[in-house]
């Protein structure tokens, strides 16, 4: 007997020391730089945004190696994916936390058919903290404006009504965010949600849903609730993040229902305070992940 309990302490000591190492990846200081030219039809923000993008991949790459494209058996496992996606790019590491970023605008001249001609390029440098990436849910999501899949889009034009399609091969608690620049509203969990799903709303894997409809409401212990997608500029661009994790997680501190022009707007908080809930859960979950899906909302021409 007391063998077999050494044997049996031996192995549990291996599982934990397997769990701790799988699970709890070190996190390092990383850094990286993108320089990207400004199109015609790009804003200095919009650049700027995608230098941001490109330098927290070349940040990645240059901590943890580029990914390299393998079979689909080889990058999917259980439902889970063994890579992460900035953009469209893939990579193997985390983004945790921005430290330090600086943007520098210049001046070049480019050939073209009808001689030189001047071009502007904004370079970002990025400093931060990552770690090497660990398979989490494939899941799956589309932003609509209408309640359908063929309806899938990034613009919507003022008055729209936002849908969401989401599905994930695991179980797990999901919540979404928009984020107009100043202040992040959280959509879901919503007014009707349960107090029990008041972190994130629980999903089931395998299964298809339909958020902010009420004719076709997946989740039938409570009302839908619905937005329309509203703008007082000609066109303004917003950030839908989708947070989905396997552990429950605890919602930040939000701001009551507020009423603005006869309109009510969801529970908020401000940008800065969102960016450090989310870098805080990203060091603290494995399994937390966010994405982020840039739209557009733009006034109809009379």
């Amino acid at each position: 007997m007391k063998k077999f309990f050494l044997l049996r302490t031996v192995f549990i000591l291996i599982a934990l020391f397997f769990l701790k190492t799988t699970f709890s990846q070190k996190i390092e200081r990383v850094s990286g730089e993108a320089t990207v030219r400004m199109e015609t039809l790009m804003t200095e923000t919009s650049t700027r945004e995608r230098a941001k993008e490109l330098a927290i991949v070349n940040a990645l790459e240059n901590a943890f190696g580029t990914y390299v494209e393998q079979q689909m058996d080889m990058t999917i496992s259980e439902g889970k994916t063994a890579y992460n996606i900035i953009g469209s790019t893939k990579v193997k590491g985390d983004w945790i936390e921005t430290t330090s970023i600086n943007y520098s605008k210049h001046e070049g001249t480019e050939k073209g058919f009808s001689g030189d001609w001047k071009v502007s390029y904004v370079t970002c440098e990025i400093k931060g903290k990552a770690r090497k990436h660990l398979p989490r849910a494939n899941i799956e999501f589309e932003v609509l404006n209408s309640p359908t899949l063929a309806s899938r889009t990034e613009n919507f034009y003022d008055g729209e009504q936002l849908y969401l399609f989401f599905k994930s091969p695991v179980s797990g608690y999901l919540s979404v965010y928009l984020d107009d620049g100043t202040t992040v509203f959280r959509l879901l969990p919503d007014t009707y949600s349960p107090v029990k799903f008041e972190s994130g709303v629980f999903v089931n894997g395998d299964q298809e849903y339909l958020f902010f409809s009420s004719a076709q409401n997946n989740l039938p212990q409570s009302d839908a609730e619905e937005y329309l997608m509203f703008s007082n500029k000609i066109i303004e661009y917003n950030f839908i993040y989708i947070i989905f994790s396997e552990e429950k997680f605890v919602k930040p501190y939000l701001q009551g229902i507020e009423e603005q022009d006869k309109r009510t707007l969801p529970k908020s908080l401000s940008s800065e305070r969102f960016q450090k809930w989310l870098s805080a859960n990203r060091a603290a979950l494995p399994a937390f992940q966010d994405r982020k899906i840039k739209i557009s909302i733009q006034q109809k021409n009379e």
